[in-house]
């Protein structure tokens, strides 16, 4: 499964960075004292939080090269996400132990340290100009780590604006410049003649550079589209928005189930939304959008024939490449798209897989399962149709009894996590391997 992919790096990246400070430190650095021992946890936590930060930066830039590697860009979110709480604990846990020991010794509670030789003249080899820049480094470095921890908690906030979530997280940017020139002037000079000064100016280098990207607006630019709305189609029964859209300039095509960052304007940004067509080379493109959310609920008051469009992508790996000739599709909801797009290619590829399509909903349009039912149909999809609302949600026991073979298929799922995390937990007591349970991850928040 590519969540425990994930977390394999995840954990890879840390011990990387632990082990390298490791390496990092001098001969009988193991009988220190306490404030020495505290002075090596502060370079710690701060080479943690400031990797951590490079890491979610890195990935923030949208590096298309390492999709295969993470199975998507909806994955690598996801570990872009982990970075962010990540390197906003390790800069809280930097803060305290920077903080907490100082008060305690001004209260009698600590005893206060003997300042060595070493450490009098500790600052004596330093450069004029790099001991000028402590102070600034040091207050620069303060307000960094307030601007994270509010940048970190309104990106966990689910119920936070989204337009407003997006002109805040353009701050983690300028946030993320000013703790590289807080670590590159503070972090310990010894550590620049070893293997880890190296790791870090390297991780501080590709950081930055995506930092630079994104506050000149340069993430993505090179895989955006311009087009108009070609026309709407609003059904009123399951409050899903058809969108198409006519492309004026080169895109260079999607496959079925890949998704785009669409931005209508107005100031809101883009959003993630799956492509619900086939691409045939027309420049045309369709998405279905559900309206879930204060955005979505207005686009059909909002958009018109003509209004301007910019889309960029494709991303993704809901690619359908499966080892196996039997696949089954599940669908919540909105979910249903990337099979729209698939089914829409197989009616002009034709279909050699044996494919059953359990579309669950609680919002029932017979226009919109009618069209569904009409392209399985043509491509000889097996449609299987379950109304949530009234028979529940769809359990294992129910889809053996639609699909007795399910243990031999590739199963796609795409819907809300809560489903795809009950149907895949029964699905892993029963023996199925998860790598053969497929579903994207839209939590980019």
């Amino acid at each position: 499964m590519h969540l425990n992919r994930l977390i394999a790096v995840f954990l890879a990246s840390t011990v990387a960075l632990i082990a390298l400070w490791l390496l990092s430190l001098p001969p009988g650095a193991s009988a220190a004292d306490f404030w020495q021992i505290r002075r090596m946890m502060i370079y710690l936590t701060g080479i943690l939080a400031i990797g951590y930060m490079s890491f979610a930066l890195i990935l923030a830039a949208r590096p298309v090269q390492i999709e295969p590697a993470l199975g998507g860009l909806d994955r690598f979110y996801r570990l872009h996400k982990w970075y962010g709480i990540g390197a906003a604990l390790f800069a809280l846990t930097h803060w305290l132990l920077e903080n907490a020991p100082r008060q305690m010794a001004r209260r009698g509670w600590l005893e206060r340290p003997r300042r060595s030789s070493a450490a009098m003249t500790e600052g004596s080899s330093w450069t004029d100009a790099l001991r000028e820049l402590r102070e600034p480094a040091t207050e620069l470095g303060e307000w960094g780590f307030y601007l994270l921890l509010i940048l970190v908690a309104i990106a966990l906030w689910k119920t936070f604006p989204y337009r407003y979530f997006f002109k805040a997280h353009r701050l983690m940017a300028p946030t993320y410049l000013m703790l590289v020139f807080h670590s590159v002037v503070l972090m310990d000079r010894s550590y620049w003649s070893e293997p880890l000064g190296f790791s870090m100016a390297v991780l501080m280098l590709a950081g930055s550079a995506a930092a630079v990207a994104s506050l000149f607006g340069r993430i993505g630019k090179s895989r955006r589209a311009y087009g108009t709305v070609q026309s709407l189609n609003y059904n009123n029964e399951n409050t899903v928005l058809d969108v198409e859209v006519q492309l004026a300039t080169a895109w260079q095509g999607h496959h079925a189930g890949q998704f785009t960052f669409v931005d209508f304007g107005g100031g809101e940004g883009h959003h993630p939304f799956t492509i619900s067509s086939a691409w045939h080379g027309d420049g045309r493109m369709m998405f279905s959008i559900k309206g879930l959310g204060d955005y979505t609920k207005k686009l059909p008051e909002q958009l018109f024939p003509g209004h301007p469009v910019t889309i960029e992508g494709p991303y993704g790996r809901f690619d359908f490449h499966g080892a196996r000739p039997r696949q089954i599709w599940i669908a919540g909801g909105i979910g249903i798209t990337p099979f729209m797009a698939r089914l829409q290619d197989l009616a002009d590829t034709g279909n050699t897989c044996q494919i059953d399509l359990i579309y669950s909903t609680n919002a029932p349009s017979q226009e919109f399962i009618e069209n569904i039912e009409q392209l399985a149909r043509r491509t000889s999809v097996r449609f299987h149709l379950v109304l949530s609302s009234r028979e529940g949600k769809l359990s294992l026991d129910r889809l053996e009894k639609m699909v007795p073979d399910w243990m031999a298929a590739d199963i796609w799922f795409c819907g809300p996590e809560p489903f795809a995390q009950a149907l895949s937990g029964e699905m892993e007591t029963r023996g199925f391997p998860l790598r053969r349970f497929h579903h994207e991850l839209f939590g980019f928040r």
